[in-house]
């Protein structure tokens, strides 16, 4: 569902989505109309849940998103907006990418190689706890739009 003002959003998701058909890596998508979307229900946890519950985000995870987002690029999508809601980690140990309205934008989206580069130097290491408080992720995730906004400014 989508609320007002946000309702024209569905179409535009919608639109990403069909581009996206048939790539295991995004839900499937039966419906679309004003302000709603009916797809694929995923069970899993998001990547942010995984790491409040400890659940191990693993190399061939990181790899599976990256072939995701490479796959969206050649269906003439630009991945953007990716952060540790709309990555899914399935019962199963697949990963699924949701949220995708913001796939059709211009801008150029650093987000994922951010998570990414912070995942091979500190995740990754031995010393970095596997289990991370909610609160540290939204200070975290805080500072990291503050100081985008701050460098969008210069």
């Amino acid at each position: 569902m989508f609320y007002p003002p946000f309702e024209h959003l569905a179409m535009e998701e919608a639109r990403n989505y069909e581009k996206v058909a048939g790539i295991s890596f995004f839900p499937r998508l039966y419906e679309a109309g004003e302000g709603y979307l009916v797809m694929d229900l995923i069970s899993g946890k998001t990547f942010f849940d995984c790491l409040a519950e400890g659940v191990a985000i693993t190399k061939d995870h990181v790899a599976q998103v990256d072939k995701a987002l490479e796959l969206a690029r050649r269906a003439g999508l630009n991945p953007s907006d990716i952060h540790l809601h709309n990555l899914l980690l399935t019962e199963t140990g697949a990963v699924r990418l949701i949220d995708i309205a913001r796939f059709s934008q211009k801008k150029q989206c650093k987000q994922w190689q951010d998570l990414k580069r912070g995942y091979e130097r500190h995740y990754g290491q031995r010393y970095f706890p596997k289990r991370v408080p909610k609160w540290l992720m939204r200070i975290v995730a805080y500072f990291y739009q503050l100081r985008k906004r701050w460098n969008g400014k210069q």
